[in-house]
Protein backbone atom coordinates (compact mmCIF):
# COMPACT_ATOMS: atom_id res chain seq x y z
CA UNK A 1 0.00 0.00 0.00
CA UNK A 2 2.73 2.45 1.00
CA UNK A 3 4.73 1.65 -2.13
CA UNK A 4 1.71 2.61 -4.24
CA UNK A 5 1.30 5.87 -2.31
CA UNK A 6 4.98 6.67 -2.93
CA UNK A 7 4.41 6.46 -6.67
CA UNK A 8 2.02 9.43 -6.37
CA UNK A 9 3.97 11.38 -3.74
CA UNK A 10 7.67 10.55 -4.07
CA UNK A 11 8.86 13.61 -2.11
CA UNK A 12 6.91 12.59 1.00
CA UNK A 13 8.24 9.04 1.04
CA UNK A 14 11.65 9.38 -0.64
CA UNK A 15 13.61 8.90 2.58
CA UNK A 16 11.37 6.15 4.01
CA UNK A 17 12.50 2.53 4.27
CA UNK A 18 9.32 0.60 3.56
CA UNK A 19 10.59 -2.64 5.07
CA UNK A 20 11.25 -0.79 8.35
CA UNK A 21 7.83 0.87 8.15
CA UNK A 22 6.00 -2.41 7.62
CA UNK A 23 7.95 -3.99 10.48
CA UNK A 24 7.03 -1.16 12.84
CA UNK A 25 3.35 -1.44 11.88
CA UNK A 26 3.39 -5.18 12.52
CA UNK A 27 5.05 -4.62 15.89
CA UNK A 28 2.27 -2.21 16.83
CA UNK A 29 -0.44 -4.72 15.95
CA UNK A 30 -2.43 -6.30 18.84
CA UNK A 31 -0.52 -9.07 20.60
CA UNK A 32 -1.75 -12.65 20.80
CA UNK A 33 -4.63 -13.48 23.14
CA UNK A 34 -4.43 -16.81 24.98
CA UNK A 35 -7.62 -18.81 25.56
CA UNK A 36 -8.31 -22.09 27.34
CA UNK A 37 -11.15 -24.56 27.59
CA UNK A 38 -11.55 -28.20 28.56
CA UNK A 39 -14.11 -31.00 28.42
CA UNK A 40 -15.71 -29.88 25.16
CA UNK A 41 -17.11 -33.39 24.58
CA UNK A 42 -18.09 -33.00 20.96
CA UNK A 43 -19.76 -36.42 21.07
CA UNK A 44 -22.65 -34.39 22.52
CA UNK A 45 -24.61 -32.91 19.61
CA UNK A 46 -25.19 -29.51 21.22
CA UNK A 47 -21.51 -29.19 22.07
CA UNK A 48 -20.49 -29.80 18.47
CA UNK A 49 -22.97 -27.12 17.42
CA UNK A 50 -21.41 -24.80 20.02
CA UNK A 51 -18.01 -25.42 18.45
CA UNK A 52 -19.29 -24.83 14.93
CA UNK A 53 -20.74 -21.47 16.00
CA UNK A 54 -17.68 -20.39 17.99
CA UNK A 55 -16.37 -16.95 16.90
CA UNK A 56 -12.98 -16.86 15.19
CA UNK A 57 -9.94 -15.08 16.55
CA UNK A 58 -7.13 -15.14 13.97
CA UNK A 59 -4.75 -13.67 16.58
CA UNK A 60 -5.71 -16.15 19.29
CA UNK A 61 -3.90 -19.14 20.76
CA UNK A 62 -6.12 -21.84 22.24
CA UNK A 63 -5.22 -24.38 24.93
CA UNK A 64 -7.41 -27.51 24.83
CA UNK A 65 -7.11 -29.27 28.19
CA UNK A 66 -8.46 -32.69 27.24
CA UNK A 67 -11.74 -34.59 26.85
CA UNK A 68 -12.36 -33.16 23.43
CA UNK A 69 -14.29 -36.24 22.31
CA UNK A 70 -14.47 -40.02 22.46
CA UNK A 71 -13.73 -41.32 18.97
CA UNK A 72 -10.66 -40.38 16.94
CA UNK A 73 -13.01 -39.22 14.18
CA UNK A 74 -14.77 -36.78 16.51
CA UNK A 75 -11.47 -35.53 17.95
CA UNK A 76 -10.01 -34.97 14.49
CA UNK A 77 -13.12 -33.13 13.31
CA UNK A 78 -13.07 -30.91 16.39
CA UNK A 79 -9.37 -30.14 16.06
CA UNK A 80 -9.87 -29.15 12.42
CA UNK A 81 -12.64 -26.73 13.46
CA UNK A 82 -10.54 -25.19 16.23
CA UNK A 83 -7.61 -24.82 13.84
CA UNK A 84 -9.81 -22.77 11.50
CA UNK A 85 -10.80 -20.43 14.31
CA UNK A 86 -7.47 -19.81 16.06
CA UNK A 87 -3.97 -19.02 14.90
CA UNK A 88 -2.43 -21.71 17.09
CA UNK A 89 -3.96 -24.66 18.93
CA UNK A 90 -2.30 -26.65 21.74
CA UNK A 91 -3.75 -29.91 23.03
CA UNK A 92 -3.35 -32.60 25.68
CA UNK A 93 -5.47 -35.74 25.88
CA UNK A 94 -8.01 -36.50 28.58
CA UNK A 95 -9.54 -39.78 29.71
CA UNK A 96 -12.49 -39.89 27.29
CA UNK A 97 -10.20 -39.87 24.26
CA UNK A 98 -8.69 -43.14 25.51
CA UNK A 99 -11.95 -45.09 25.68
CA UNK A 100 -11.39 -48.04 23.38
CA UNK A 101 -14.47 -49.75 21.99
CA UNK A 102 -13.92 -52.97 20.08
CA UNK A 103 -15.31 -51.44 16.90
CA UNK A 104 -13.00 -48.42 17.00
CA UNK A 105 -9.94 -50.51 17.83
CA UNK A 106 -10.73 -52.62 14.79
CA UNK A 107 -11.21 -49.52 12.63
CA UNK A 108 -7.91 -48.01 13.86
CA UNK A 109 -6.12 -51.36 13.59
CA UNK A 110 -4.75 -51.12 17.11
CA UNK A 111 -5.12 -53.43 20.07
CA UNK A 112 -5.60 -51.15 23.08
CA UNK A 113 -5.76 -47.61 24.44
CA UNK A 114 -2.00 -47.20 23.99
CA UNK A 115 -2.48 -47.82 20.27
CA UNK A 116 -5.31 -45.31 20.14
CA UNK A 117 -3.09 -42.81 21.93
CA UNK A 118 -0.54 -43.15 19.14
CA UNK A 119 -3.26 -42.50 16.54
CA UNK A 120 -4.25 -39.34 18.41
CA UNK A 121 -0.65 -38.16 18.36
CA UNK A 122 -0.47 -38.78 14.61
CA UNK A 123 -3.70 -36.79 14.08
CA UNK A 124 -2.29 -33.82 16.01
CA UNK A 125 0.95 -33.96 14.03
CA UNK A 126 -0.86 -34.11 10.68
CA UNK A 127 -3.11 -31.14 11.54
CA UNK A 128 -0.40 -28.93 13.01
CA UNK A 129 -1.95 -29.08 16.48
CA UNK A 130 0.86 -28.37 18.94
CA UNK A 131 1.81 -30.70 21.78
CA UNK A 132 5.29 -29.41 22.68
CA UNK A 133 6.42 -26.45 24.77
CA UNK A 134 6.61 -23.32 22.61
CA UNK A 135 7.24 -19.60 22.94
CA UNK A 136 4.24 -17.82 21.46
CA UNK A 137 4.38 -14.04 21.14
CA UNK A 138 6.49 -13.73 24.30
CA UNK A 139 4.51 -16.29 26.36
CA UNK A 140 5.59 -19.87 27.07
CA UNK A 141 2.88 -22.49 26.53
CA UNK A 142 3.54 -25.97 27.97
CA UNK A 143 1.23 -29.01 27.69
CA UNK A 144 1.55 -31.63 30.44
CA UNK A 145 0.37 -35.18 29.75
CA UNK A 146 -0.51 -37.80 32.32
CA UNK A 147 -3.12 -39.98 34.03
CA UNK A 148 -4.65 -40.23 37.48
CA UNK A 149 -3.92 -42.77 40.21
CA UNK A 150 -6.09 -43.65 43.21
CA UNK A 151 -3.29 -43.08 45.74
CA UNK A 152 -3.32 -39.36 44.82
CA UNK A 153 -6.33 -39.03 47.13
CA UNK A 154 -4.72 -38.53 50.54
CA UNK A 155 -7.69 -36.89 52.28
CA UNK A 156 -9.80 -38.87 54.78
CA UNK A 157 -13.00 -40.65 53.73
CA UNK A 158 -16.43 -39.03 53.96
CA UNK A 159 -17.15 -38.39 57.64
CA UNK A 160 -20.62 -38.61 59.27
CA UNK A 161 -21.61 -36.34 62.13
CA UNK A 162 -20.86 -37.53 65.66
CA UNK A 163 -23.34 -40.17 66.70
CA UNK A 164 -24.47 -40.74 63.11
CA UNK A 165 -23.64 -43.40 60.54
CA UNK A 166 -23.42 -43.14 56.79
CA UNK A 167 -26.56 -44.46 55.15
CA UNK A 168 -24.33 -46.02 52.49
CA UNK A 169 -20.66 -46.07 51.63
CA UNK A 170 -19.46 -43.99 48.67
CA UNK A 171 -18.91 -45.94 45.47
CA UNK A 172 -15.40 -47.18 44.73
CA UNK A 173 -13.97 -45.76 41.48
CA UNK A 174 -14.76 -48.82 39.36
CA UNK A 175 -18.45 -48.37 40.19
CA UNK A 176 -18.75 -44.83 38.79
CA UNK A 177 -15.76 -44.22 36.48
CA UNK A 178 -16.35 -45.62 32.99
CA UNK A 179 -12.60 -45.59 32.32
CA UNK A 180 -12.24 -48.81 34.30
CA UNK A 181 -14.35 -50.60 31.71
CA UNK A 182 -13.72 -48.65 28.50
CA UNK A 183 -9.94 -48.15 28.64
CA UNK A 184 -7.75 -51.12 27.74
CA UNK A 185 -4.22 -51.01 29.17
CA UNK A 186 -2.97 -54.54 28.67
CA UNK A 187 -1.44 -55.82 31.92
CA UNK A 188 -1.61 -52.42 33.64
CA UNK A 189 -4.54 -51.64 35.93
CA UNK A 190 -6.54 -48.45 35.57
CA UNK A 191 -6.02 -46.19 38.58
CA UNK A 192 -2.66 -47.75 39.45
CA UNK A 193 0.58 -45.87 40.02
CA UNK A 194 2.22 -48.06 37.39
CA UNK A 195 -0.19 -46.78 34.75
CA UNK A 196 0.22 -43.16 35.89
CA UNK A 197 4.00 -43.52 35.66
CA UNK A 198 3.75 -45.10 32.22
CA UNK A 199 1.50 -42.35 30.84
CA UNK A 200 3.74 -39.68 32.38
CA UNK A 201 6.32 -40.88 29.84
CA UNK A 202 4.02 -39.60 27.07
CA UNK A 203 5.41 -36.14 27.79
CA UNK A 204 8.60 -37.18 26.01
CA UNK A 205 6.77 -39.06 23.26
CA UNK A 206 4.50 -36.10 22.46
CA UNK A 207 7.43 -33.66 22.57
CA UNK A 208 6.43 -31.69 25.66
CA UNK A 209 9.67 -32.66 27.41
CA UNK A 210 12.59 -32.10 27.67
CA UNK A 211 11.94 -28.42 28.15
CA UNK A 212 13.87 -25.80 26.17
CA UNK A 213 16.85 -24.38 28.06
CA UNK A 214 15.45 -20.85 27.68
CA UNK A 215 12.21 -21.91 29.32
CA UNK A 216 14.04 -23.54 32.23
CA UNK A 217 16.00 -20.31 32.78
CA UNK A 218 12.77 -18.29 32.79
CA UNK A 219 11.16 -20.79 35.20
CA UNK A 220 13.96 -20.18 37.71
CA UNK A 221 13.28 -16.44 37.84
CA UNK A 222 10.87 -14.93 40.37
CA UNK A 223 7.56 -14.40 38.58
CA UNK A 224 7.68 -10.62 38.96
CA UNK A 225 11.05 -10.58 37.15
CA UNK A 226 9.99 -12.67 34.18
CA UNK A 227 9.62 -10.93 30.87
CA UNK A 228 8.04 -14.06 29.40
CA UNK A 229 5.20 -15.54 31.49
CA UNK A 230 4.55 -19.30 31.55
CA UNK A 231 1.20 -21.02 31.00
CA UNK A 232 1.05 -24.77 31.52
CA UNK A 233 -1.99 -27.00 31.15
CA UNK A 234 -3.04 -30.58 31.81
CA UNK A 235 -6.27 -32.52 31.82
CA UNK A 236 -5.84 -34.05 35.27
CA UNK A 237 -5.21 -32.15 38.48
CA UNK A 238 -1.82 -31.55 40.12
CA UNK A 239 -3.23 -30.54 43.54
CA UNK A 240 -6.03 -31.87 45.79
CA UNK A 241 -6.96 -28.31 46.70
CA UNK A 242 -8.34 -27.91 43.17
CA UNK A 243 -11.21 -30.31 43.85
CA UNK A 244 -14.14 -29.83 46.26
CA UNK A 245 -13.95 -31.97 49.38
CA UNK A 246 -15.78 -35.29 49.55
CA UNK A 247 -18.61 -33.72 51.59
CA UNK A 248 -19.57 -31.56 48.61
CA UNK A 249 -19.69 -34.23 45.89
CA UNK A 250 -22.22 -36.65 44.40
CA UNK A 251 -19.26 -39.04 44.16
CA UNK A 252 -17.08 -38.51 47.24
CA UNK A 253 -14.34 -40.73 45.79
CA UNK A 254 -13.90 -38.54 42.73
CA UNK A 255 -10.41 -37.59 43.91
CA UNK A 256 -9.27 -41.17 43.31
CA UNK A 257 -9.72 -40.64 39.56
CA UNK A 258 -8.79 -36.97 39.31
CA UNK A 259 -5.11 -36.22 39.80
CA UNK A 260 -1.49 -37.25 39.67
CA UNK A 261 1.64 -36.46 41.63
CA UNK A 262 3.59 -36.94 38.39
CA UNK A 263 1.73 -33.95 36.95
CA UNK A 264 2.43 -32.00 40.14
CA UNK A 265 6.16 -32.69 39.79
CA UNK A 266 6.16 -31.21 36.31
CA UNK A 267 4.16 -28.18 37.42
CA UNK A 268 6.58 -27.69 40.31
CA UNK A 269 9.50 -27.80 37.86
CA UNK A 270 7.89 -25.20 35.60
CA UNK A 271 6.68 -22.81 38.32
CA UNK A 272 4.14 -21.37 35.84
CA UNK A 273 2.26 -18.13 36.25
CA UNK A 274 -0.96 -19.95 35.35
CA UNK A 275 -1.82 -23.64 35.18
CA UNK A 276 -5.03 -24.66 33.39
CA UNK A 277 -6.65 -28.03 34.09
CA UNK A 278 -9.86 -29.88 33.22
CA UNK A 279 -11.57 -33.18 34.05
CA UNK A 280 -13.67 -32.24 37.10
CA UNK A 281 -16.20 -30.13 35.16
CA UNK A 282 -15.97 -27.47 37.89
CA UNK A 283 -15.03 -23.93 36.85
CA UNK A 284 -12.12 -22.99 39.11
CA UNK A 285 -9.87 -20.02 39.84
CA UNK A 286 -7.51 -20.23 42.80
CA UNK A 287 -4.01 -19.12 43.67
CA UNK A 288 -2.21 -21.46 46.06
CA UNK A 289 0.82 -21.03 48.29
CA UNK A 290 3.13 -22.04 45.44
CA UNK A 291 2.25 -18.78 43.69
CA UNK A 292 0.51 -20.49 40.74
CA UNK A 293 -2.92 -19.35 39.61
CA UNK A 294 -4.92 -22.50 38.84
CA UNK A 295 -7.84 -22.20 36.43
CA UNK A 296 -10.40 -24.54 34.95
CA UNK A 297 -13.02 -23.63 32.35
CA UNK A 298 -14.97 -26.72 31.20
CA UNK A 299 -17.80 -26.71 28.68
CA UNK A 300 -19.22 -29.94 30.14
CA UNK A 301 -22.57 -31.62 29.57
CA UNK A 302 -25.87 -29.91 28.81
CA UNK A 303 -27.06 -30.51 32.39
CA UNK A 304 -23.90 -29.02 33.86
CA UNK A 305 -24.22 -26.00 31.61
CA UNK A 306 -27.82 -25.57 32.79
CA UNK A 307 -26.74 -25.69 36.44
CA UNK A 308 -24.22 -22.90 35.89
CA UNK A 309 -26.76 -20.73 34.10
CA UNK A 310 -29.47 -21.37 36.71
CA UNK A 311 -27.29 -19.98 39.49
CA UNK A 312 -25.42 -17.39 37.42
CA UNK A 313 -27.89 -16.35 34.69
CA UNK A 314 -25.44 -14.14 32.83
CA UNK A 315 -24.51 -13.84 29.19
CA UNK A 316 -21.01 -15.13 30.04
CA UNK A 317 -22.44 -18.36 31.45
CA UNK A 318 -24.91 -18.93 28.64
CA UNK A 319 -22.40 -18.34 25.82
CA UNK A 320 -19.45 -19.95 27.67
CA UNK A 321 -16.73 -18.92 25.27
CA UNK A 322 -13.16 -20.11 25.87
CA UNK A 323 -11.58 -18.38 28.86
CA UNK A 324 -9.13 -15.54 28.22
CA UNK A 325 -6.08 -16.57 30.22
CA UNK A 326 -3.92 -13.69 28.97
CA UNK A 327 -5.38 -10.83 26.97
CA UNK A 328 -3.74 -8.98 24.10
CA UNK A 329 -2.04 -6.63 26.57
CA UNK A 330 -0.37 -9.51 28.39
CA UNK A 331 -2.67 -9.15 31.40
CA UNK A 332 -4.32 -12.06 33.19
CA UNK A 333 -8.11 -11.95 33.05
CA UNK A 334 -10.17 -11.16 36.14
CA UNK A 335 -11.96 -13.77 38.20
CA UNK A 336 -15.34 -15.05 37.04
CA UNK A 337 -18.02 -15.26 39.72
CA UNK A 338 -19.25 -18.61 38.41
CA UNK A 339 -16.14 -20.45 39.66
CA UNK A 340 -16.98 -23.09 42.28
CA UNK A 341 -13.68 -22.34 44.02
CA UNK A 342 -15.14 -19.01 45.23
CA UNK A 343 -16.63 -20.80 48.23
CA UNK A 344 -13.13 -21.23 49.66
CA UNK A 345 -12.93 -17.47 50.00
CA UNK A 346 -15.60 -17.85 52.72
CA UNK A 347 -14.91 -21.23 54.34
CA UNK A 348 -11.69 -23.16 55.05
CA UNK A 349 -10.94 -26.51 53.49
CA UNK A 350 -11.91 -29.04 56.17
CA UNK A 351 -11.83 -32.61 54.79
CA UNK A 352 -12.87 -34.06 58.16
CA UNK A 353 -15.92 -31.83 58.55
CA UNK A 354 -19.30 -33.58 58.69
CA UNK A 355 -21.16 -30.55 57.27
CA UNK A 356 -22.22 -31.57 53.77
CA UNK A 357 -23.69 -29.95 50.69
CA UNK A 358 -27.49 -30.09 50.23
CA UNK A 359 -27.08 -32.59 47.38
CA UNK A 360 -24.54 -34.86 49.13
CA UNK A 361 -26.31 -35.32 52.47
CA UNK A 362 -29.51 -36.94 51.05
CA UNK A 363 -27.41 -39.70 49.48
CA UNK A 364 -24.97 -40.52 52.29
CA UNK A 365 -26.20 -39.03 55.57
CA UNK A 366 -29.70 -37.49 55.38
CA UNK A 367 -29.52 -36.12 58.94
CA UNK A 368 -26.14 -34.44 58.49
CA UNK A 369 -25.92 -30.65 58.82
CA UNK A 370 -25.64 -28.91 55.46
CA UNK A 371 -23.92 -25.87 54.02
CA UNK A 372 -26.05 -23.06 52.63
CA UNK A 373 -26.19 -22.78 48.85
CA UNK A 374 -25.05 -19.18 49.31
CA UNK A 375 -21.80 -20.48 50.78
CA UNK A 376 -21.32 -23.13 48.11
CA UNK A 377 -21.99 -20.65 45.32
CA UNK A 378 -21.32 -17.13 46.66
CA UNK A 379 -22.80 -14.51 44.40
CA UNK A 380 -25.36 -16.93 42.97
CA UNK A 381 -28.74 -15.61 41.94
CA UNK A 382 -30.99 -18.58 42.67
CA UNK A 383 -33.54 -16.52 44.56
CA UNK A 384 -35.73 -13.78 43.00
CA UNK A 385 -34.33 -11.05 45.24
CA UNK A 386 -30.84 -11.69 43.86
CA UNK A 387 -31.72 -11.52 40.16
CA UNK A 388 -30.45 -8.26 38.70
CA UNK A 389 -32.81 -7.90 35.74
CA UNK A 390 -35.91 -9.35 34.12
CA UNK A 391 -33.65 -10.85 31.47
CA UNK A 392 -31.68 -12.67 34.17
CA UNK A 393 -34.91 -13.89 35.78
CA UNK A 394 -36.21 -15.33 32.51
CA UNK A 395 -32.89 -16.98 31.80
CA UNK A 396 -32.65 -18.42 35.32
CA UNK A 397 -36.20 -19.76 35.29
CA UNK A 398 -35.50 -21.49 31.98
CA UNK A 399 -32.57 -23.44 33.38
CA UNK A 400 -33.57 -23.82 37.03
CA UNK A 401 -35.97 -26.66 36.29
CA UNK A 402 -33.18 -28.54 34.51
CA UNK A 403 -30.96 -28.09 37.58
CA UNK A 404 -33.64 -29.48 39.92
CA UNK A 405 -34.20 -32.48 37.65
CA UNK A 406 -30.44 -33.06 37.39
CA UNK A 407 -30.03 -32.94 41.17
CA UNK A 408 -32.98 -35.28 41.81
CA UNK A 409 -31.81 -37.71 39.14
CA UNK A 410 -28.31 -37.93 40.64
CA UNK A 411 -29.61 -38.39 44.19
CA UNK A 412 -31.97 -41.11 43.00
CA UNK A 413 -29.39 -42.76 40.74
CA UNK A 414 -26.61 -43.11 43.29
CA UNK A 415 -28.95 -44.00 46.14
CA UNK A 416 -30.47 -46.80 44.10
CA UNK A 417 -27.08 -48.06 42.89
CA UNK A 418 -25.81 -48.36 46.45
CA UNK A 419 -29.01 -49.99 47.69
CA UNK A 420 -28.75 -52.66 44.98
CA UNK A 421 -25.05 -53.16 45.73
CA UNK A 422 -25.76 -53.69 49.40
Amino acid sequence: VFRRIAAFCPLCYAAMDFDDLEESINAAAPAMTFYAISDVHVEIKNNMEWLQGLPEDPRGTLLLAGDLGVSCRDVERALRLFKRKYARVFYCFGNHELWASSSELKELRVSDSFGKLERLREICHSLGVETAAALVDGVWVVPIFGWYHESWDTEPPLTPAKGMRLAREPNPPERFATDYHMCKWGELQNGSEDLAARLDQENERWGAWPLPAELLRDAMLPREQRERPIISFSHFLPRLELLPEKRFLFQPNLAKVAGSRWIKRRVDELRPDVHVFGHTHFAWDMELEDGVRYRSWPLGTEEEQAVRIAFFPTDTCERWLPLKVFDSNGEQSSKEEVCFSAMYNHIPREPTSCVMSPHTAPIYCPEAPTVSIDVLLPGNREYPKAVRSLYEKERRDKYHRIWLEYKARNVRKWTEVQTVAA
